[in-house]
């Protein structure tokens, strides 16, 4: 039986990658960097802080780089909405008396947009971010954190993600993951690949499965 459920918000719940692609690019644009989109676009998912190094070099750079993100991505966030069946997810789990954890790399100031857009205010029963843990993604760390704090073991709950990243740190976690496309960074083949137990569209796809039954 599930008990709780720990799902990653950038690409899973919020159609904001290729907004954070954007960031990234311009932000090392600005350091004399032109990196290409669709290799930042495979890093996303992963925390900044091992995301910037495989492009920058250097840590006032790296830090640098990082504080150009979060400025430009503030301007583009507006255009960040939820995919689709996210905020159906959200009530579903909830509506069934299952915990729901966001383990997320966004920052503080994103996911305040995040919240409301998925209507998700008293809906979830908390965040675990980067920042309040020792290694990010794909570090096990935000997924062994958010097992703590709902009280529940490995086997009695389920990661939802869309990156490879967000699948190999819930699997050192001992979770199952499914995983959904929305992402746009990685196939089927690679997310199972990777160790996704399940691939779906998106979260619409995967409600309609049924998972909680099947899981």
């Amino acid at each position: 039986m599930v008990r709780a459920a720990i799902l990653d918000v950038d690409g899973t719940l919020m159609d904001t990658n290729y907004l954070h692609v954007e960031a990234w690019a311009r932000a090392f644009r600005r350091l004399g960097l032109e990196v290409p989109r669709y290799e930042i676009h495979r890093q996303i998912g992963k925390g900044s802080d091992k995301l910037v190094p495989e492009f920058v070099e250097g840590a006032e750079a790296q830090e640098e780089a990082s504080e150009l993100h979060g400025e430009i991505y503030l301007q583009l966030q507006e255009h960040g909405y939820p995919l689709p069946g996210a905020k159906e997810l959200i009530a579903f789990l909830g509506e069934r008396g299952v915990e729901v954890w966001f383990a997320t790399s966004a920052k503080p100031e994103e996911l305040e947009h995040h919240l409301e857009e998925l209507e998700a205010e008293g809906r979830i029963s908390g965040v675990v971010s980067s920042g309040e843990v020792e290694e990010s993604k794909p570090a096990p760390d935000l997924f062994r954190e958010a097992l703590k704090r709902a009280g529940t073991a490995a086997e009695e709950a389920v990661a939802v993600g869309d990156a490879i990243w967000d699948v190999r740190s819930a699997k050192q976690a001992g979770l199952r993951t499914a995983a959904v496309l929305t992402g746009g960074a990685f196939g089927r083949g690679e997310l199972e690949e990777a160790g996704a137990a399940a691939v779906f569209r998106d979260c619409a796809e995967l409600l309609e499965s049924g998972f909680l039954e099947q899981w």
